[in-house]
């Protein structure tokens, strides 16, 4: 069996409620528990037993999709094969327990698990479900197993354990710290309260951003966003959105010819309003969706006709009648929006329907997270070759079908919470560059109740209203198709982009490691990409995209700046999202680990605000490595949010 375990009930279990332990409990345990305890060694007996409790309480833990396949993964992890029994068990309590279905989902489960969800999971969902685990522990009372790779590291640490202060996250509620001005660790009390605190990141942009400079179609869909993360998600939402509805728009990058498209996750805690938010801007684009399906169904019911007649023309050859001619063709169906529920082959026909463009839209991380989990649904090549408009060419021999697609330009929108994050891009994705491809924004969200009477107006049809002008201006970039726009950046405006990003690639690499680098090589492309966008919605509402002279247009500096505001507060974004939900499992772990001694000292040291050279001296004076110390400031920033980066090479301890 894999003693891959970062978690054992029996050691949470001894820790959590040793306090709370008593002989006079044990005859409370359920009889149904106190038949399991044969094997003190065994895994399968301690999931067994709990598997046990759950059925005789008559929990249900697999009733949504994201249970279903999280109980899945944490048993064919803990369990491997020996877990088919308990995972059939457990869901079949569940009315949507279909005995064919559950197998297949097993099956993939147990071959496709990269090991990022493990035997813990399963524990945490019976606890949750009400399942005494102090009670199943106790029907095992020899030495239970330590986490793997404990013991080793235990050693390494030595005497520095001994001088470690308690610490395993670091929560927003408290104002105390000691005389230095760090703050005063506090331990959260359970794995998922950790990783509820340690996924609630709070950087924004837009209170940086002079909303009066933007353009005045993002300055109308921003009205009435209250909060800076309201305003983050709309103004990044709309801007993508605004990138799939600019054709002929293109830009020279590294050699390169680019369009405006890209990538962006939405991340944020299940139940808060970031799906819904994002779903009612999807309203600016239905206008040009309306119009492109109101020409298919015209050009269908034409094609009726059309073949109709061919069909009665047919049948009459035989009676002398001239002959029907070729077969009409039936129009394809076209769409501004891409399926992420589709098979490897149906997306690739969808993209070459509207010549190469599209959009994938998804607020249920889940529909695309199934698809690409299929065999046929394998698209993520096709991701990755149309970020860099790299040609996609698809030959189907059954029926002769040949699909060229020079220059894709596809943009995607997802709205998903931090778990749905870790099934759809595992580590294997951080290797084969699709997670580096994505742009990543965590909502913080205000959880206070809100008002519901108090719009009293769809927000989507005041969406929809403005998306009547996008689609002026989309109308009037398709009819440049001859005469295509290029954007361009001044010179100075170039010079400032290398003295920002040069520097930037390498401190990043310093604090997450050589992998991040793709991530900010790529980040600095959709930076350009937004510059393009903002240029170009800016110069249609000044009238000047009907101009066929005209082929060639200026960022502005107030685009400019917006952009790259909004870019460097996304880089500590997507270095939180890399180091806490990203990065292989041994690494993730480290994020719920105690501050070493090492770090706590070097943290201290650190003045309030620093810079890198400053950080450099203070790790000479401690002897410490200065690779070592970037990293310490790494995890300061995105593992444990006690430092802020607020500018190139400048940094700030974040105030509790």
């Amino acid at each position: 069996m894999d003693n891959n375990k970062v978690f054992d009930p029996m050691v949470w279990a001894s820790q959590n409620n040793a306090n709370n332990i008593s002989n006079e409990h044990t005859d409370k345990v359920s009889p149904v528990t106190n038949q399991i305890a044969q094997n003190p060694d065994d895994e399968l007996a301690k999931a067994q037993a709990t598997a046990d409790e759950l059925l005789r309480m008559g929990a249900n833990i697999a009733e949504s999709y994201d249970e279903y396949l999280h109980l899945g993964m944490a048993l064919s992890n803990g369990l491997g094969e020996q877990g088919h029994d308990i995972y059939h068990q457990l869901c079949a309590q569940s009315s949507k327990y279909r005995e064919g279905d559950c197998e297949k989902k097993w099956q993939e489960c147990l071959h496709k698990n990269d090991g990022r969800i493990t035997i813990a999971s399963f524990y945490k969902m019976a606890q949750d479900a009400g399942v005494d685990l102090t009670a199943i522990a106790r029907q095992f009372p020899s030495k239970p197993q330590l986490p793997h790779g404990y013991e080793e590291k235990r050693n390494q640490q030595g005497s520095e354990d001994n001088n470690r202060e308690q610490h395993s996250n670091y929560q927003s509620q408290t104002n105390k710290s000691n005389r230095s001005g760090a703050p005063t660790p506090i331990a959260a009390d359970s794995v998922e309260e950790t990783e509820v605190l340690r996924f609630s990141f709070s950087q924004t942009f837009s209170p940086k951003i002079d909303i009066g400079t933007l353009p005045v179609t993002i300055q109308r869909c921003m009205e009435g966003k209250e909060t800076a993360e309201e305003r983050d998600k709309t103004l990044l939402a709309t801007l993508d959105l605004l990138a799939i509805a600019q054709p002929n728009v293109y830009g020279i990058y590294g050699g390169k010819r680019v369009y405006t498209p890209f990538y962006l996750f939405i991340l944020g805690l299940a139940g808060i309003s970031q799906k819904g938010a994002v779903d009612d801007l999807k309203h600016l684009l239905m206008p040009i969706e309306h119009a492109l399906l109101s020409q298919y169904y015209a050009q269908l019911a034409d094609y009726k006709e059309q073949h109709a007649e061919w069909e009665a023309k047919k049948s009459q050859r035989g009676k002398g009648t001239e002959s029907a001619g070729p077969e009409p063709e039936e129009p394809q169906y076209r769409s501004l929006f891409v399926s992420a529920d589709s098979s490897a082959a149906a997306f690739k026909q969808d993209l070459c329907n509207y010549g190469g463009r599209g959009m994938v839209f998804s607020t249920e991380a889940d529909t695309l997270t199934q698809a690409l989990s299929q065999e046929w649904g394998q698209f993520t090549d096709i991701l990755r070759m149309a970020f860099h408009h790299e040609t996609i060419t698809s030959t189907r021999t059954k029926d002769k079908q040949h699909i060229v697609i020079d220059e894709p330009q596809l943009g995607m929108m997802v709205t998903c919470t931090p778990k749905q994050i870790t099934y759809l891009l595992s580590p294997k994705q951080n290797e084969n560059g699709s997670s580096s491809r994505d742009l990543f924004y965590c909502a913080k969200e205000n959880l206070e109740w809100r008002d519901p009477f108090q719009c009293k107006e769809p927000v989507a049809d005041r969406y929809h209203e403005i998306g009547q002008s996008i689609k002026q201006m989309y109308d009037q970039l398709v009819g440049r198709k001859s005469s295509r726009i290029q954007i361009l950046l001044t010179e100075e405006q170039q010079q400032a982009f290398n003295k920002h990003f040069k520097p930037l690639l390498p401190e990043q690499v310093g604090l997450y490691g050589l992998d991040f680098a793709a991530f900010i090589v790529r980040i600095a492309l959709v930076a350009f990409r937004m510059m393009m966008v903002l240029t170009t919605l800016r110069n249609f509402e000044q009238g000047h995209l009907t101009d066929p002279q005209q082929q060639a247009f200026i960022c502005t500096d107030d685009d400019y700046q917006t952009a790259m505001t909004i870019i460097d507060c996304l880089v500590a974004h997507t270095a939180y999202v890399y180091t806490t939900l990203l990065k292989p499992t041994d690494e993730q772990q480290q994020t719920i680990q105690p501050l070493k001694a090492r770090e706590q000292q070097f943290l201290i040291a650190l003045p309030n605000e620093f810079t890198t050279k400053q950080s450099e001296e203070t790790a000479q004076a401690l002897g410490i490595p200065i690779k070592t110390a970037q990293r310490y400031i790494g995890s300061f920033i995105s593992r444990y949010q006690l430092v802020e980066r607020t500018g190139q090479g400048h940094y700030s301890k974040i105030k509790r």
